[in-house]
């Protein structure tokens, strides 16, 4: 199906917006051009995308050291021969125990020059009609990171006060990139934290509830005053959390994994409540490389999910290679999804058994 004479008319950044906003876009949301697949002839990319980013850089007074740790005094390992996998946290910051605090430096998020060329970038992805977003510190990978990931479990029965003042660190560090990001004119952030195992949460929801919920709100909230959206990537089987996700006003759930939730059941109890910004799952279908299967879920994602006045936009996975997907595979899954973008919706229909 072709672009209608409204989609040509109107930007991609409004369409983003409309999605979002189930305000009646003329097509899904589109963004595929950070989907490098690598190939004989070299990499692939579909430069396909509404989206441009412009996100703040470490502080400039900051001095790496030799082993390589990052401004939160993190260093990753990971034994991925592609380097997409982020791998792990390699003796941990804050892993010896809690009282490593005393004399933890945390980086300085007013500090104003780890902001420059934001406005830039934001004005540029506008110029070219994109709809901007940069990146805000996690509130469950980087204390993962700074904890190592046992401790950090252990943490949630027997330190929660000391996690929680950790959060409260990171929640101010969020809110003064927040504030820079909106005098840049940035249209929204997204944080990126896995939440679960593929059977259930990290931790019982009355614990996320008691830590999490107010980070998270008063993220949203700061947001929203600006008019800004925020957008959360998440992995694992999180139902239980979902609700919490619509109280805090979440904008837009990114997830990899659809599956694990089940995309019938996301469409049923979320749809027209969240925004969904999906590629076709990960562990279930895209490694299969069958192109049938790739495309049929590509089609189950936009109608049970998108058919609430918009609610749906892609987002292709951005570490094909760490997982064996072939170039194949991913032009399947571009090809699906632009095969049912425009709105109205084609309904989807069960393939026939037999």
């Amino acid at each position: 199906m072709g672009a209608s004479t409204k989609e040509i008319e109107m930007e991609p950044r409004e369409i983003v917006r409309r999605g979002i906003a189930f305000d009646d876009p003329p097509r899904i949301g589109l963004h595929f051009h950070v989907s490098p697949i690598i190939t004989p002839s070299g990499p692939r990319v579909w430069p396909v995308t509404d989206f441009a980013g412009a996100s703040y850089g470490p502080d400039p007074a900051f001095q790496p050291g030799p082993d390589g740790r990052n401004e939160w005094g993190v260093k990753m390992h990971s034994p991925d021969p592609t380097g997409e996998n982020m791998g792990e946290s390699l003796d941990p910051p804050l892993g010896e125990g809690w009282h490593r605090l005393e004399s933890y430096r945390f980086p300085d998020y007013h500090a104003p020059g780890r902001y420059a060329g934001i406005a830039e970038a934001a004005a540029a992805g506008h110029a070219q009609g994109k709809y901007v977003y940069g990146h805000v510190p996690s509130l469950m990978l980087l204390p993962i990171n700074l904890r190592g990931m046992g401790n950090w479990l252990l943490d949630h029965a027997l330190y929660q006060s000391e996690l929680a003042y950790l959060l409260e660190r990171i929640l101010e560090a969020r809110l003064a990139a927040i504030e820079q990001y909106a005098a840049a004119g940035v249209d929204g952030v997204i944080s990126y934290d896995d939440m679960g195992t593929d059977e259930r949460g990290f931790m019982r929801p009355e614990v996320f509830r008691r830590l999490y919920f107010e980070p998270y709100r008063r993220t949203i909230d700061a947001l929203h005053e600006h008019g800004m959206h925020f957008l959360h990537h998440c992995c694992g089987q999180v139902r239980e959390y979902m609700d919490m996700f619509v109280e805090a006003r979440l904008d837009v759930l990114q997830l990899d994994q659809p599956g694990l939730m089940g995309i019938e059941w996301l469409g049923e109890q979320y749809g027209g409540k969240l925004c969904f910004w999906n590629c076709v799952d990960i562990q279930k279908t895209l490694p299969t490389n069958d192109p049938a299967l790739i495309q049929d879920e590509a089609h189950r994602q936009v109608w049970h999910l998108g058919r609430y006045g918009g609610g749906f936009m892609v987002k292709a996975y951005q570490q094909p290679n760490a997982i064996g997907i072939t170039a194949e595979a991913s032009q399947a899954q571009y090809e699906g999804f632009m095969r049912v973008a425009h709105y109205p919706l084609i309904p989807h229909r069960e393939p026939k058994e037999g």
